[in-house]
Parts: structure tokens; C-alpha cells; sequence
């Protein structure tokens, strides 16, 4: 009785398989995964896509507010291309992408124009969303005005932006303010004396020296 129905049961499972190409056997000397190719292809397609999209790159306005001494736009970004290691990737009727490296965003605050931040922090730019926005570079020291909000009077303030310390502030505070400021002539003479390249917004920042020089 057991070696019929032994028999009889090897007999119908030959029979589920009839009709079916036969296949060459193999020999390994482990399972094969039949998923290993297909994850290998994937994997490869996810490498190919990730190099075609890039986090840092940043959309900037066409045009650029030249500061002293940057006769055309093109030697600004010549200039921003050597100190900043950005790369202008392509280029649109009012507006031009760029590739920065790690680290630089580009950040929207809920009033006032967006924000280029570096790897640190500290905002390189500004510029707003307008076709005929410009690109405004900011230098490393400069005049700031100090706002009293209870007197409705004004300061001026010398400020590192590089690290927010304050090196010189003004000794009154008055109803005029910016270059009105009685303290005006003062600051921008002591920046000067001790800045004297502090118009240039590429001047005295540690990583423009740093790739500028290599």
C-alpha cells in the first residue's frame, strides 16, 4: 500500500510540470538570489539619477549690484567664481543657476528678500523674487544702523558679520539716521583706516582667501 501510493504521488507531480521548456540544470555551491541582479540595476539607476540632481544648487537673480572697483558682470562673476568655488551651470532670461558648494542655501524669510547663507550661517547676499531683482553682495564690515525702538532715536554700529562681534558703535544717538547720522563720517573713517578694501564683499572673508590663494 505505502510504495503504490509513493508511486502514485511522484506520477501526479510529474504531470504538473508537463508541457514546460526544459531548462538546463545548475550547479552552484550556494543558493543563487534571485534578486541580486535586479538590486544591482537599481542601485546603478539611483547613482545615475543622484547625479543629475544636486541639493546646492541655488537660483540667482540675471543681474548683479557691481560694487567699487567691478567694471562688468561678467568679471563679478569671474571674481565670485574663484573666491566663493560657485559654478554658473546655465543661464535664463532673467535669472541664472548656480552651483555652490556644500553647505550654501538659499533661505526665504517671512518678510524681506531671501537670504544666501554660507556652510556657517552668515548671509553672503541678498536678493528678492522680482524680474528686475539684483544680486547684493555683502562685505564682511560695514556701517549698520541701530534702531531704538522706545526713543525713536538712532545708533551706528561697525559689526564683524564673520562672527557678530561689534567693533565700534557711535557715541550719540539722533533722529537722522545713515549718512545723516552725525556719527557717520566718523565710523566709515575708522572702517577704512583699518578696512581699507572693505567695499569689496569678497575682501576679508577667511574662505575667499583660502581659495582665491589656491
Amino acid at each position: 500500500m505505502k510504495k503504490g501510493k509513493t508511486k502514485l504521488t511522484r506520477h501526479d507531480a510529474e504531470r504538473l510540470f508537463e508541457g514546460l521548456p526544459a531548462g538546463k540544470a545548475r550547479v552552484s555551491s550556494r543558493p543563487e538570489n534571485p534578486f541580486e541582479a535586479g538590486i544591482r540595476d537599481v542601485v546603478a539607476r539611483v547613482d545615475d539619477e543622484a547625479t543629475l540632481w544636486k541639493d546646492n544648487l541655488i537660483t540667482l537673480p540675471m543681474s548683479i549690484e557691481l560694487p567699487a572697483g567691478y567694471e562688468s558682470l561678467s568679471r563679478m562673476r569671474e571674481a565670485m567664481a574663484r573666491a566663493w568655488r560657485v559654478k554658473w551651470v546655465r543661464e535664463g532670461q532673467n535669472e541664472v543657476v548656480a552651483e555652490f558648494p556644500e553647505g550654501w542655501t538659499a533661505v526665504r524669510p517671512e518678510n524681506g528678500p531671501i537670504e544666501l547663507r554660507d556652510p556657517s550661517g552668515v548671509v553672503r547676499a541678498l536678493y528678492g523674487w522680482a524680474t528686475d531683482a539684483e544680486l547684493r553682495i555683502l562685505p564682511r564690515y560695514l556701517v549698520e544702523p541701530q534702531a531704538n525702538s522706545s526713543s525713536g532715536l538712532g545708533s551706528l554700529l561697525v559689526r564683524d558679520r564673520a562672527t557678530g562681534q561689534i567693533l565700534e558703535r557711535s557715541s550719540t544717538w539722533s533722529a537722522r539716521t545713515a549718512s545723516s547720522h552725525p556719527d557717520w563720517a566718523r565710523l566709515l573713517a575708522w572702517l577704512r583706516l583699518r578696512y581699507p578694501l572693505h567695499e569689496d564683499p569678497l575682501e576679508y572673508w577667511e574662505d575667499c582667501n583660502e581659495n582665491v590663494q589656491d
